[in-house]
C-alpha cells in the first residue's frame, strides 16, 4: 500500500483506519500535517500521538537497513536506558508508517535558546554511549552509504566546500594574502585533525529540527533514527545546535565549549570548535555560489530569502571566539 505525500486526503483516511489497531478502542478526533511526511493525529480523549511516513521505506524494506525495523529497534534500546527519545508505538511496513508518542510542540530549530544546550550535550553523549554499547549488534544496522570510509569520503567534499568558503570571504572582507595564506594553512590542519580523529555510531539525520521541544515544560527528544552511520560526535552537536532555515546562529560560546571538554576532553572541546568553523565555511561556499550563479541556485536562494540578512548573521557565526587555539584564530583573522 503506497500513499503519495501529494494526496493529504488519502493520508488522513489511512491514518482513521489504522490509528486505532496502534491504540485499541482510541478514536481519531483530528489530524493535522506537521510535514509532508510527518501528521500529528489527536484523539477524542485528547492524548496525541506522531504518525510518519517513511516515502522511501519501501527501497530497503526487509534488509538490514530497513527504516522501520531500525528505528523500532534504536528508539526501543534508547528508551530502556533513559534517553531523551520518544517511545515508538507501532508501525504498519505494510504502509511504511511509524507511530510515536507525542513529545513536543515546537523543534530545536523554532525555539532556539541557549537553555537547552545542557540537555543537547548530555542526552547526545548518552545516546551516543548506549549505542557504543550495543554497537557489535547495531553493525549490521548500519546504511551502506554511511559507513567509516563513506564517511572520509564526504568529508574530503566537504573540506573542499570549507575551502571555498574560505576564499569565497576572503574577497568579500578583502582580506591581504598575509593574512589569507595562513588562514589556508590552519584550515588544512584543522580539516586534517577532524579527518583522523574516530567516528562514533549515530543518527546519519542530525539538525536541529530534529530535536523536538516542549517549551512549557523545558524538555526536550531527539528524532529520527530510522538511518544509522559513522560520524564523529561533534559534528552532530554542532549541527543540533546551529540553525540555517531561519538564519545562522549558534547556542554554543566559549563558556560553554569549556564545560563541553570539562564532559569529555580537550581534544573533543578543539574539535568541537574545529567543526564549528567548517560548518560555517561551507554555510559559506553555499551562499557564495547562490549569489555568484543565482540562476543555478533559485531553490536555496528561495530557502534562505531574505538574504540581506545572512552574510551578516554568518559572520558573526564565524567570529564566534569558540576556541583560543591558533589555527582557529588564524581562519578568524580573514574576517577582521
Amino acid at each position: 500500500m503506497a500513499i503519495s505525500p501529494a494526496d493529504p486526503d488519502a493520508a488522513a483516511e489511512y491514518l482513521r483506519g489504522f490509528v486505532p489497531q496502534v491504540l485499541p478502542s482510541a478514536t481519531v478526533a483530528s489530524i493535522s500535517p506537521l510535514t509532508g511526511e510527518v501528521w500529528l493525529v489527536t484523539l477524542e480523549d485528547r492524548r496525541r500521538l506522531v504518525a510518519k511516513h517513511q516515502l522511501w521505506g519501501f527501497l530497503a524494506q526487509d534488509q538490514p537497513h530497513d527504516l522501520l525495523a531500525v528505528e523500532t529497534e534504536v528508539l526501543g534500546l534508547l528508551g530502556q536506558a533513559g534517553c531523551p527519545v520518544p517511545r515508538v508505538l507501532g508501525s504498519d511496513p505494510r504502509a511504511q508508517f511509524i507511530f510515536f508518542e507525542y513529545c513536543g510542540s515546537q523543534t530545536l530549530e523554532q525555539a532556539h535558546h541557549p537553555a537547552y544546550l545542557p540537555q543537547v550535550i548530555e542526552g547526545l553523549l548518552h545516546i551516543e554511549t548506549v549505542l557504543r554499547q550495543h554497537q557489535d549488534s547495531l553493525g549490521r544496522r548500519v546504511m551502506p552509504q554511511a559507513q567509516p570510509e563513506i564517511l572520509l569520503e564526504h568529508w574530503a567534499e566537504a573540506t573542499a566546500r570549507a575551502r571555498f568558503g574560505l576564499e569565497w570571504l576572503a574577497r568579500q572582507s578583502e582580506a591581504s594574502p598575509a593574512i589569507l595564506e595562513p588562514a589556508r594553512q590552519a584550515l588544512e590542519q584543522v580539516c586534517a585533525f577532524l579527518a583522523a580523529r574516530p567516528p562514533s555510531l549515530g543518527t546519519t539525520d542530525y539538525n536541529p529540527r530534529n530535536i523536538v521541544v516542549e517549551p512549557a515544560l523545558a524538555t526536550l527528544r531527539f528524532i529520527e533514527f530510522a538511518k544509522l552511520g559513522w560520524d564523529w560526535t561533534e559534528r552532530r552537536l554542532v549541527q543540533y545546535t546551529n540553525t540555517l532555515r531561519s538564519g545562522f546562529g549558534s547556542l554554543f560560546d566559549q563558556d560553554q565549549v569549556e564545560r563541553y571538554a570539562a564532559r569529555t576532553d580537550e581534544d573533543a572541546a578543539r574539535a568541537l570548535a574545529y567543526h564549528h568553523l567548517v560548518f560555517c565555511l561551507n554555510a559559506a561556499a553555499m551562499l557564495g555560489q547562490a549569489l555568484d550563479a543565482p540562476g543555478e541556485n533559485a531553490a536555496l536562494l528561495r530557502a534562505w530569502a531574505p538574504l540581506s540578512p545572512r552574510l551578516g548573521q554568518l559572520v558573526r557565526c564565524l567570529r564566534l571566539p569558540l576556541s583560543t587555539d591558533l589555527w582557529a584564530v588564524t581562519i578568524r583573522k580573514v574576517l577582521a
